[in-house]
């Protein structure tokens, strides 16, 4: 069985250091791990995980001027490049992109979309405050679309943080709500149904949407949600995404989501190196004793991924 973890970040020194300089932390609060690829090697090692899909995302790379967005985004795509090249078959990359420019990020996706250490994109789920099933986001999702695209999706900041008012570090509660919120900006605005190639992987199983997708239900007969009734429902129209387990690996978070999709939706994430090697290691073991020895543990480590990945042109 080949594991594959899909939610395995890559915090660059070079980008790091770019945005410390800057005085921006992981998030608010707390600071960037120090990583280089050899730690992810042996954390790998350690766990029996054999492919690692790295990911730079949160805090991401809008910080109010774009043209440092656009350069940093084309360094940091070039250094997952060689580190994945690199790394002796055990990584694959999702590229970042220069959002909230549309024009740029599509320069971005022409110039690396086909390298083949790239498996697909990485999204944040919110750029300057507007959500990518937001119109103004259409013609890149178009253009992924048509390439039939993998898209890891990460929570992020949002723009309208009440600092101060709840003393936790935005990772704990706030990425929960604005993954929540971006899959119901998705359904929404009918992407699954416009977009129907590109392939979405929501981490964190999606945040809150597991116990907010009822609730979401009982509210279809209100006319904004005409276009997900047309999906066949909320909780049909959610089956069209995936949802990796970083950090969700219990009855009340995974157990939730697979009340009302099935195990072919789900894949591994670890979230290392954001969470430690023994956090990592206690959390996998948590994970397989509640999948079980079962085919859904297969499914979700292992085969999931790889049909995901084996469906991509660009690998």
């Amino acid at each position: 069985m080949t594991i594959v973890d899909f939610h395995h970040h890559a915090p660059l020194a070079s980008y790091v250091g770019r945005l410390t300089a800057l005085g921006i932390q992981a998030q608010p609060g707390a600071p960037f791990p120090v990583w280089e690829p050899a730690d992810s090697l042996r954390m790998m090692d350690r766990l029996g995980i054999d492919l690692a899909v790295l990911s730079v995302a949160s805090p991401g790379f809008w910080f109010g001027d774009q043209a440092f967005t656009t350069q940093l985004c084309r360094d940091t795509n070039d250094e997952l490049t060689e580190v994945v090249r690199d790394g002796g078959g055990r990584f694959a990359a999702v590229a970042c992109l220069p959002l909230p420019s549309v024009d740029a990020a599509l320069a971005e996706v022409e110039r690396v979309f086909d390298r083949p250490e790239f498996s697909g994109v990485g999204l944040l789920t919110s750029y300057s405050g507007g959500y990518v099933g937001h119109p103004k986001f259409d013609a890149l999702l178009e253009t992924l679309d048509e390439r039939g695209a993998f898209i890891h999706v990460h929570p992020v900041l949002p723009a309208w943080w009440p600092e101060g008012e709840i003393p936790l570090r935005p990772s704990v509660l706030e990425y929960l709500f604005d993954s929540t919120r971006l899959i119901t900006n998705l359904l929404l605005t009918d992407v699954p149904r416009r977009f129907p190639r590109l392939r979405w992987v929501f981490s964190h199983c999606g945040g809150a949407m597991p116990v907010v997708a009822p609730r979401m239900a009982l509210a279809e007969g209100m006319p904004q949600l005409a276009a997900v009734v047309e999906q066949g429902g909320v909780l049909a129209a959610l089956r069209a995404f995936r949802y990796d387990t970083a950090l969700s690996h219990t009855a009340a978070d995974l157990g939730a989501l697979l009340t009302y999709l099935d195990d072919s939706r789900i894949v591994l994430g670890t979230d290392f190196p954001f969470s430690s090697l023994d956090e990592v290691a206690e959390r996998f073991e948590l994970l397989r004793e509640y999948l079980g020895d079962t085919p859904r543990r297969q499914a979700v480590l292992s085969g999931n991924a790889r049909a995901l990945l084996g469906d991509l042109p660009a690998r």
